[in-house]
């Protein structure tokens, strides 16, 4: 399976790690700890044992590192396991709880797709209308761009972080600046715009000709939802609403999954990214590196259409859980139109419908969207033919010997060797 990335965060030449005041004292960072879920099965039988196998196998070479993982199937909670630290570089180190919070990154894309279709369904957007209709001349191509175009990743709009007047937004070494590159004027706790994003977002090349995956995409659907719901606060109330729909293990019913990174209870739970540096230099912390004071501005929220959420594992699974198995999300027909690959994503070799992707392990297919940014990782997929939703949320990525595509595919191959 491969992961498509969401604002790749490349290696870093310096270490910059700062503190942050903890208080959580747990277990060892390796070892693996029951979930705590009410509702959650025994961990017996044998599919249980052969995912805590496959779990512990898949993360030996990582010892440490942070890692939420999750069977769903029908709406039930089947396994769980919570491993290794949310927060490493201070002391005590803060353990992944049940209630951590990891950056979603591209698997954002799949829910803010989702809430966009929604209100296709409703009739408040439509999927040939030019996006002009929505946002004016704000954006270039907008007369010539669709909902559907971006929702497939077929508008032909460039790489928008790769663009010289967006690049030095960001640290040097990410989102297409190399390394030593400037000048830099990221401010991790400043809030970014739109605007900022829009000078980066050029005239599209052929719309609708080709497949071509690109972040640009769904930050201006993110624009073209604020724009047509009255603005960015209930554009967040909305989506919400939306996803609290997909509850279905008590506590959570949906609503481990947020968009504000100023919320009271966020930054309290949320884990931090790290970048395995090279040579063995050790880790880089995405959140302190650069000097943030809380969750950094560019970790997820708005104008990141791109990668707009952060959550826990079973939040992650209970929306695919509501979207593609207990039908509460979207209608039959919206779903089997998200989830059929375009003609134009199949003569570039890809799977890729509205918003989501399909990918095969050991004879089973799955449907779902993986992510990455800023030492963070996630896959997220759903067996629509049998009930079952299996996610895995780490805070490590590239070049970690165990991102979250590695975890996921060897615990996606333990259950379909067990699958009742």
């Amino acid at each position: 399976m491969q992961a498509k990335i969401w604002r790749t965060s490349a290696a870093v030449v310096t270490i910059a790690v700062l503190g942050i005041a903890g208080t959580a004292a747990g277990p060892p960072a390796s070892a693996a700890r029951p979930s705590a879920h009410p509702g959650a099965v025994e961990r017996t039988g044998t599919l249980n044992k052969a995912l805590d196998a496959a779990l512990t196998k898949a993360t030996a070479d990582s010892p440490g590192q942070g890692v939420q993982a999750v069977l769903l199937r029908h709406g039930r909670l089947v396994w769980s396991a919570d491993r290794g630290t949310a927060v490493n570089n201070i002391h005590p180190a803060v353990p992944v709880d049940d209630s951590t919070l990891f950056n979603y990154g591209s698997f954002g894309k799949l829910l803010l797709g989702v809430f966009a279709l929604h209100q296709v369904e409703k009739g408040e957007l439509h999927l040939d209308t030019p996006i002009s209709t929505y946002v004016g001349d704000a954006v270039a191509g907008s007369h010539r761009i669709t909902l559907r175009m971006l929702l497939s990743q077929t508008t032909g709009y460039d790489n928008v972080y790769a663009d010289p007047q967006v690049s030095p937004l960001f640290p040097p070494g990410t989102e297409g600046a190399p390394p030593g590159t400037g000048p830099n004027r990221y401010r991790p706790d400043t809030p970014f715009t739109f605007a900022q994003l829009n000078a980066g977002i050029h005239q599209p090349a052929e719309p609708g000709a080709r497949y071509e995956y690109q972040d640009t995409n769904f930050i201006v659907l993110l624009q073209v939802l604020v724009k047509r719901l009255g603005g960015r606060a209930a554009v967040q109330q909305q989506i919400a609403r939306f996803f609290s729909a997909a509850g279905s293990v008590a506590p959570e019913n949906g609503k481990r999954i947020t968009q504000d990174r100023y919320a009271r209870t966020t930054l309290r739970h949320f884990a931090h990214g790290y970048h395995p540096l090279t040579d063995g230099l050790g880790l880089q912390d995405y959140n302190t590196a650069y000097g943030a004071t809380g969750v950094p501005t560019d970790a997820f929220g708005f104008p990141f259409g791109d990668g707009s959420f952060a959550g826990t594992a079973l939040g992650a699974a209970q929306v695919l859980d509501a979207l593609f198995t207990r039908g509460k999300l979207l209608e039959r027909a919206t779903v089997d139109e998200m989830t059929r690959p375009t003609k134009q994503a199949l003569a570039a070799g890809s799977t890729y419908g509205l918003a989501t992707e399909r990918t095969v392990v050991d004879g089973v297919t799955w449907q779902g969207h993986p992510g990455t940014f800023g030492g963070f990782t996630s896959s997220s997929y759903t067996d629509i033919g049998h009930g079952a939703t299996l996610v895995v949320l780490t805070n490590r990525d590239e070049p970690s010997p165990t991102v979250s595509d590695k975890i996921w595919t060897s615990l996606a191959r333990a259950y379909a060797s067990n699958r009742p």
